[in-house]
């Protein structure tokens, strides 16, 4: 369009600036050729107007293109943003499943350990409570024959009649470290019919009887002490003596359940630690 406008008036310009010899010599051509030169001028202003409107449209029209441009990557930018924030959503969300079906199947172990644990605590309890229940009747039992055996009391044995309780214990504790056991036995066994300290007496005689290898008398020993004082400071080398006087006697089952309530009622003991360590290996 702006060529158009340009070639038309330049067109015009010539016919103004060349007049023919015929256009000279008429009057009224001259004033038709005025009439022209005005319009060529018209034209001439009309075609500048719309260059001048031309150009600014031109520039306009880059500057929106810049702004398109420039929101065209803003737009991408963001949508590339957005599929890097779904991704990292989606790996969030597939490790937050994992962590949840880990949590849902270590729930389920913790319940059955919860399980087996109970129905192990129930199973000791009872383990130890037929264990004091069979220590305490054959204690009772032999309370009574020991009650029966204060009336047929003698006197002293020459070797000590003239000691007190006290000395004949303490000689009896010399004895028994000096492996002289039967001398330490026949005054154990004093001191237990005088009824003085009965259930360390009658543990250090089940002791005489173990070290002799007289295992089924060890476990008679044993089991009155018990029936007698069951807290006394020894009683985790007695259950431990008790126990394998069992499996001396090939007696496994007694043996086992021992070696449960040693390490039930004193896991920290010397003898608890062997316990635990035995029932590990086997």
């Amino acid at each position: 369009m702006l060529r158009f406008i340009l070639l038309l008036c330049l067109f015009g310009t010539y016919l103004i600036a060349e007049p023919s010899a015929f256009e000279l010599q008429s009057g009224a051509t001259k004033k038709q050729l005025k009439s022209i030169q005005s319009a060529s001028k018209n034209l001439e202003n009309l075609a500048i107007d719309y260059s001048t409107r031309i150009q600014v449209l031109e520039q306009s029209q880059e500057g929106l293109q810049s702004v398109l441009d420039g929101q065209a990557l803003r737009i991408k930018n963001l949508l590339d943003l957005t599929s890097q924030q779904e991704t990292k959503i989606q790996a969030l969300q597939a490790s937050l499943e994992m962590q949840n079906q880990t949590i849902a199947t270590m729930s389920g172990e913790i319940e059955k350990l919860n399980a087996t644990i109970k129905d192990l605590t129930a199973l000791t309890t009872k383990l130890n409570q037929d264990i004091l229940n069979e220590l305490n009747a054959l204690g009772k039992a032999e309370s009574k024959s020991k009650e029966t055996s204060k009336a047929k009391k003698t006197d002293k044995p020459k070797t000590f009649k003239n000691l007190s309780n006290k000395e004949i214990h303490e000689e009896a504790k010399k004895l028994y470290q000096n492996k002289k056991l039967d001398e330490a036995k026949e005054r154990y066994e004093w001191l237990v019919q005088n009824n003085y300290k009965n259930a360390s007496c009658l543990y250090m005689l089940g002791e005489i009887e173990y070290q002799l290898g007289r295992f089924k008398e060890a476990i008679g020993m044993y089991k009155k002490s018990v029936a007698l004082d069951d807290k006394a400071s020894y009683m985790p080398i007695l259950l431990w003596h008790t126990a394998w006087s069992f499996r001396y006697s090939k007696d496994m089952e007694n043996y086992n359940k021992f070696l449960d309530t040693l390490i039930k009622l004193y896991p920290d003991s010397e003898q608890g630690k062997k316990a635990k360590n035995l029932k590990n290996k086997s």
